[in-house]
């Protein structure tokens, strides 16, 4: 169950989608964002969370950390709302990058 920020901002509802076709319309990120986002959901369920109390919100531009791509927040509906239980944040090549221009040192990985 995902709530991007368009349905945020628009309709107010939720999709229902895999994590592959969230990928392909462009809604999540990327493959390894959604990989772990969908192995969360996986572990929640594991553990016994009710599945229909669990769903993905995507930051906002407005509440997006400026090292991140894409965040999302796993959240559990319980008595208060849903309250944010897991967070997933894109980070890109920020910390490289960071690291980089600090030390003066390339972080590069190269495949022969």
């Amino acid at each position: 169950v995902l709530f991007g920020q368009d349905d945020q901002l628009g309709s107010g509802k939720t999709k229902i989608l895999t994590a592959g076709d969230a990928v392909a319309q462009g809604l999540i990120n990327n493959e390894t964002l959604a990989y772990f986002m969908a192995r969360t959901q996986l572990y929640m369920e594991r553990i016994g969370m009710d599945k229909n109390r669990l769903r993905f919100r995507q930051h906002l531009k407005t509440e997006m950390a400026h090292y991140a791509c894409d965040c999302w927040d796993l959240e559990i509906k319980s008595s208060y709302g849903w309250v944010e239980c897991v967070g997933h944040a894109d980070r890109a090549c920020y910390d490289l990058q960071v690291h980089s221009k600090a030390t003066k040192t390339p972080m590069l990985a190269i495949k022969k």
